[in-house]
């Protein structure tokens, strides 16, 4: 996880261990033991590594985020932020090619290469400054469907209306007077190396 999203493996650890206390990962120990590592565990670390500055916070992040659910119109998804997360990470490893093909293979390209818009695979929207802890989270999760082409779902606290965007901007306005926020993007070639580990010999947990 740490080499995909690129912090060191030692900060890595120290996110898994704080949220692995609070019984939100599955899986056990390092290296190969991690090979049981599934989908939802990446997901749920995924979101409280890159949400944290400080692994302390880790939970408190997973919470924040992690419930969230879709809030954009026309959409029947009803998964929670982790659970749809965990899918898109899924649908990679069902699909993923040989490590020495990946990046020669036309079709894996044409499938899962970062592509406009969906280069960005996730987005974490947080306020922060003052009175920040009383204000709305937000997630933009975006991925390459089965047909090749880009698509988008905002994630955002129960009882909060529909968001008819689905850019940082959009969300940003929905904040009557609050003028400073925090962005976290997490790039769709992070998920594909998650992926593969996830598949294949989880040496990054090593």
């Amino acid at each position: 996880m740490g080499d995909a999203i690129g912090i060191p493996r030692e900060s890595a650890q120290l996110h898994l261990k704080t949220i692995r206390a609070a019984g939100e990962i599955s899986f056990k120990g390092y290296g190969r033991a991690a090979a049981s590592m599934t989908a939802l565990d990446a997901s749920r670390l995924l979101i409280a590594s890159v949400g944290s500055t400080f692994a302390k916070d880790s939970l408190e992040v997973l919470k924040r985020f992690s419930g969230l659910k879709p809030v954009s119109p026309r959409r029947r998804a009803t998964d929670t932020l982790e659970d749809f997360l965990a899918k898109r990470i899924e649908e990679l490893i069902f699909d993923i090619p040989p490590p020495h093909d990946i990046g020669r293979s036309a079709a894996w390209q044409q499938s899962f290469g970062s592509r406009r818009p969906a280069e960005n695979a996730l987005q974490l929207l947080e306020p922060v400054g003052k009175g920040a802890e009383k204000l709305a989270r937000y997630a933009i999760v975006r991925w390459i469907d089965q047909t090749g082409r880009s698509d988008v779902l905002v994630f955002g606290p129960a009882g909060n209306g529909t968001v008819r965007g689905t850019e940082i901007s959009d969300l940003t306005e929905r904040y009557s007077g609050h003028r400073l926020f925090q962005i976290k993007a997490v790039a769709r070639a992070a998920l594909i190396d998650i992926a593969a580990v996830l598949k294949e010999a989880p040496a990054s947990l090593r």
